[in-house]
C-alpha cells in the first residue's frame, strides 16, 4: 500500500471552523523541544567538563593535594572518547531542536479556499491556495511515532488531497477520546465524505451515514447467523464460550516487528549495564552521590521494564450479550482498557498505519475508541472482526 500520508508537525492542533475566517499554526510541540534542548545542553556541559582546565572546572587546591586512588576502573572506551561523544550528541540534539523550531505551517481557511504558507530552515517559503472543492474528503488516520524506544500514537483528522503536499491538518491529538465525534463534526460541517485507511485501500463514507449505529449498517448485509465460525480460527487465538452466552477472545502469541526487536535490543543493552553496575556498585558509589546513584539505577531499570511490558502485553476481548469489553493482560494481571455497548458502536474496521506498517482493529463509538491486535496479521484481525459482527447480529 502506498504511503500517501504527509508529515504534520504538531502533537496538538485544531483548526476551528466554527468561526470563519480562521487561522492556525502547525508546528512542533514547544514543550518537547524545550525538554530536548535542556537535555542537549546538559550533555554538552558534561562533555565539555573533561576538556576544561582545572582552574575553569573549579577544582579546589585541597582536591589537587588529595592522594590518587589505586582502584582500577575498567572502561570500554577512554574518558576522552566518551566525553567527545557526549559533546557531539548534545550538539546534534541542539541542532535538531533549532531546525525544528524554524519549521511550521500557517493555515488560513475562509470557508471556500485554503491558504497555506510553509516555512523550513534555510529554504524559501512555500505558499499555495486551493479551493475546498478540490479536496476529496475528511480523513481520519493514526500515526505511530517514536522517541528512541518510547512510542505513542498520534490521531490525525485532515483534509485529504490527492497531492500529499496539499493535505492539511484539521485536528491532531495524542488522545483518542471523542475522536470519532470530532472527525464526524468536521465532515458534517464541511459537507464532505469521511475517509479512513482500511486494510486494502481508503474507504469513503457519506457524512450523513456517520450517525448510523453499526448494528444497523451490518443488518443490510444479510449475513447468515454463525457465519464467522465457518472460517478457520488462527492457532494463535484462543476462543472460549460460556453457558451464560459470554465469549472470550484471547491473543496468546507475541508477534515481533522492527519495534519489537528494538525493544529486545534495549532490554539486552540496559540490562547488561544494570548487571555491570551491580558488580561494580562499590566502585561507582565512591564516585557518584546518593541521589544521582539512585537515578543511575532507576533510569535503565525503567527502560527495561517499559520495553518488557511492550513485548508481553496481550489483548483479551470479552463479548457479553450487549457489549464489547477489552482487557490488556500483563502476565497474571488484567487491566480493563474500555467497553463499548453494541448499540453505541459506530465503526468496526481493520485500519492500517503506514508509518509503522501495522494493522489493527478499531472499535469506535462517539465517545470511545479502542484498538486491539496492534501487531496481528490481517487474517487474525478479520477473524476477530467476523466473530464480533456475528455476536452483534445474534443480539
Amino acid at each position: 500500500m502506498s504511503n500517501n500520508c504527509p508529515d504534520h508537525f504538531s502533537h496538538r492542533f485544531k483548526l476551528n471552523i466554527d468561526k470563519l475566517p480562521t487561522k492556525a499554526v502547525d508546528c512542533f510541540s514547544r514543550s518537547i523541544l524545550l525538554t530536548a534542548l535542556i537535555c542537549g545542553l546538559l550533555l554538552c556541559f558534561l562533555g565539555l567538563y573533561h576538556f576544561l582546565s582545572p582552574e575553569i572546572a573549579g577544582i579546589a587546591d585541597i582536591e589537587k593535594n588529595l592522594p590518587r586512588t589505586h582502584i582500577k576502573v575498567h572502561t570500554l572506551v577512554s574518558p576522552l572518547v566518551f566525553n567527545a561523544l557526549l559533546l557531539l550528541i548534545g550538539c546534534g540534539i541542539i541542532a535538531a531542536v533549532l531546525f525544528k523550531l524554524t519549521c511550521y505551517k500557517i493555515i488560513f481557511f475562509d470557508g471556500d479556499n485554503i491558504h497555506v504558507k510553509k516555512h523550513y530552515f534555510f529554504k524559501p517559503d512555500i505558499t499555495f491556495s486551493e479551493p475546498l472543492y478540490n479536496y476529496t474528503g475528511v480523513r481520519l488516520r493514526v500515526k505511530f511515532y517514536q522517541f528512541g524506544i518510547f512510542n505513542k500514537n498520534k490521531f490525525i483528522v485532515e483534509l485529504y488531497h490527492k497531492d500529499p503536499q496539499k493535505t492539511i491538518p484539521l485536528y491532531i491529538s495524542t488522545s483518542k477520546r471523542h475522536l470519532r465525534r470530532i472527525w464526524k463534526t468536521y465532515a458534517q460541517e464541511l459537507k464532505m465524505p469521511a475517509i479512513t485507511i482500511s486494510e486494502k485501500s481508503m474507504v469513503s463514507r457519506n457524512f450523513n451515514d456517520l450517525n448510523k449505529p453499526y448494528a444497523e449498517v451490518i443488518s443490510d448485509w444479510h449475513l447468515p447467523k454463525n457465519f464467522a465460525f465457518a472460517q478457520e480460527k488462527p492457532d494463535y487465538i484462543t476462543f472460549k464460550s460460556r453457558k451464560t452466552g459470554e465469549k472470550m477472545i484471547k491473543i496468546r502469541k507475541t508477534f515481533f516487528d522492527a519495534y519489537g526487536f528494538l525493544s529486545v535490543f534495549a532490554i539486552v543493552v540496559f540490562g547488561a549495564l544494570l548487571i555491570y553496575a551491580g558488580f561494580n556498585h562499590r566502585v561507582i558509589e565512591m564516585h557518584v552521590s546518593g541521589g544521582l546513584l539512585l537515578l543511575l539505577y532507576a533510569l535503565p531499570l525503567s527502560i527495561v521494564l517499559y520495553c518488557l511490558l511492550n513485548l508481553i502485553i496481550k489483548d483479551i476481548i470479552i463479548l457479553t450479550l450487549d457489549r464489547i469489553i477489552v482487557f490488556r493482560k500483563i502476565w497474571f494481571l488484567k487491566i480493563r482498557d474500555g467497553a463499548i455497548p453494541f448499540k453505541d458502536l459506530k465503526s468496526l474496521d481493520i485500519n492500517y498505519t503506514p508509518t509503522s506498517g501495522r494493522y489493527f482493529l478499531a472499535m469506535i463509538s462517539d465517545k470511545d475508541t479502542i484498538f486491539v491486535g496492534n501487531k496481528l496479521p490481517v487474517e487474525g484481525l478479520r477473524w476477530i472482526r467476523a466473530v464480533i459482527i456475528n455476536e452483534i447480529i445474534g443480539n
